[in-house]
């Protein structure tokens, strides 16, 4: 038996095709959840293949994973499966490294880690380039959180913000008094 005649045998739950269609906004999610529905309706593979500009092979295979899997397994997400860059060694050092040490450990003037901190040292320490969303995707492997960075006033030193703002108060009047005075 083909998978056209294995198709046939199979009734769509039309309620259920509607809500995941509404629910997936995803174009190839659509698409797939689309075949099934034409196929459903009568229309050939090859119809099919031609209105959603796509190759029987293609329908062949969102046929397979319907047979399988049903309307749900359809509108699983597309995993692309990339090598890892840092080994799993590399990824706990990040991890002591985050918990236990300061960017000023490695070189950078800042004392709070950052995403795009993590990127510059991954870079020189191993020469790994990655993008600050995969630093947090590894951080939430690692079952570290993450927050958005704030301004850090424990590290301020006192003097040197009493000697600034003498410094803005000065030039201040200095500019008022020019501004003001009759030559």
């Amino acid at each position: 038996m083909n998978l056209s005649q294995r198709l046939r045998l199979v009734s769509l739950d039309k309620k259920q095709w509607q809500r995941l269609y509404y629910k997936n906004q995803q174009e190839y999610i659509r698409q797939r959840l689309s075949a099934i529905r034409y196929l459903s309706e009568g229309k050939s593979r090859a119809e099919v293949a031609q209105i959603l500009g796509c190759t029987d092979l293609t329908i062949a295979r969102w046929i397979d994973k319907y047979l399988e899997t049903g309307l749900d397994g359809l509108v699983e997400p597309i995993k692309h499966q990339v090598k890892e860059r840092l080994n799993p060694g590399q990824q706990q050092e990040i991890k002591g490294m985050v918990l236990n040490d300061r960017p000023t450990k490695y070189g950078i003037d800042r004392e709070i880690w950052t995403g795009k901190i993590i990127v510059e040292v991954l870079k020189e320490r191993w020469g790994v380039d990655l993008k600050t969303s995969r630093i947090y995707e590894i951080l939430d492997n690692l079952n570290l959180s993450h927050q958005k960075a704030h301004r850090d006033y424990d590290n301020a030193d006192l003097e040197k913000q009493k000697k600034f703002v003498k410094l803005l108060k000065k030039n201040a009047n200095q500019k008022a008094w020019g501004e003001n005075s009759i030559l």
